[in-house]
């Protein structure tokens, strides 16, 4: 599958979304490394230590900082990409959730009720073996479905999801405001962005970069058309905020000069991906990868990473040498185990893998 600059630029802005969500993920992976934070601010020595929290800092808290604020880009811009003029009315709305509801809200519940059954049978199995259970964990379960589903949620990462389906409910409020005052609107939002309003759930990322991405939806804006044209000055500018952002861990202007690096980030990440997947083999790759992102993204923090930080401790020790270890090498070990179950789990039950998933498998069920 080759990709040349002047195919049909709506496939292959489709192509460049479908090969960006494995890199993404992976960069979800190296967010949740051990030991990527420490203390909230930062010193700038040659303490062993310190160069590592800093590098830490700079590839986890900031350069990849990108990744969920994507899959809300492209979300929101999926969402009405395809909508035609005058289709827009409560039957298309309707369908759209009706889809949601099987590739959102159903694997939501599922993966949140899995970690809580996963946390009880952990424990009752460690009592049996006369062994330390969590009280943490315990508490998890304890706190009750409000929790599991909604201020948690159980399966940490899975607020991402809980945000997109909020914001999949309240996207057809949108339509009528983008569509006809398109301009004031998308002011509005860079003006909410760079404002010190936080907001929880759902998060300030989630309403503004799934805003952002359902107003280039909806007026018919094309991502790849707005990256390429500011190709050069979005790059130059992301390789300057990005260490400055670093830098200011735990001072007052820190969030502002992350929010502020992060779209420059997302427009040259978009066109280093829009670069790579010129390449047959590499675009092949990268899209066949996608369809086992969301069950990376739903399992990794169902003990694998945690007994995977844990192993590493364990042979490495807290070290700076086996900090440096584990911070670089626990999210590669834990994405060849995900990807390792997805492809057995396909394998052997590839229709409960598609309910899990939402759809989101590359086995097709007879």
């Amino acid at each position: 599958m080759t990709l040349p600059q002047d195919q049909s630029l709506e496939l292959r802005q489709s192509t460049l979304i479908k090969a960006m969500r494995f890199p993404l993920i992976v960069m979800v992976l190296y967010i949740h490394s051990p030991g990527a934070f420490f203390e909230p601010g930062l010193e700038l020595s040659f303490d062993g230590r310190n160069i590592y929290h800093i590098i830490a800092e700079f590839i986890s808290g900031h350069m990849f900082a990108i990744a969920t604020r994507c899959f809300f880009l492209f979300s929101g811009f999926l969402f009405y990409r395809l909508l035609k003029e005058g289709e827009f009315s409560i039957k298309w709305v309707i369908t759209k959730w009706k889809k949601r509801f099987w590739s959102l809200l159903v694997p939501f519940l599922f993966w949140n009720l899995l970690m809580v059954v996963a946390v009880i049978l952990k424990n009752v199995a460690f009592d049996a073996l006369s062994l330390k259970s969590s009280v943490e964990e315990i508490s998890l379960v304890g706190k009750g479905p409000l929790f599991w589903f909604l201020t948690g949620p159980a399966d940490f990462p899975l607020w991402f999801l809980r945000d997109l389906i909020l914001m999949t409910l309240v996207a057809p409020l949108i339509y009528p405001i983008f569509k006809t005052v398109r301009w004031a609107s998308l002011v509005i939002l860079i003006l909410l962005y760079l404002s010190p309003l936080t907001l929880m759930i759902p998060s300030k990322q989630a309403v503004i970069y799934f805003s952002v991405g359902a107003w280039l939806g909806i007026n018919r804006f094309d991502l790849l058309t707005i990256c390429g044209k500011y190709k050069i000055p979005a790059a130059v500018i992301s390789v300057i905020l990005l260490p400055i952002a670093t830098s200011q861990v735990g001072r007052p202007l820190h969030t502002f000069l992350l929010d502020l690096f992060i779209p420059f980030g997302i427009i040259t990440s978009i066109n280093i991906c829009d670069f790579l997947i010129n390449n047959e083999k590499t675009c092949e790759r990268l899209c066949k990868l996608s369809a086992s992102v969301f069950f990376i993204y739903a399992i990794h923090e169902i003990y694998i990473l945690g007994w995977t930080k844990g192993l590493f401790l364990r042979v490495f020790g807290n070290s700076i040498v086996g900090t440096w270890i584990s911070f670089f090498f626990v999210p590669v070990v834990v994405l060849f185990v995900c990807l390792g179950l997805y492809y057995l789990l396909n394998r052997i039950m590839p229709r409960a893998m598609a309910f899990a998933c939402g759809g989101r498998t590359d086995i097709k069920t007879p």
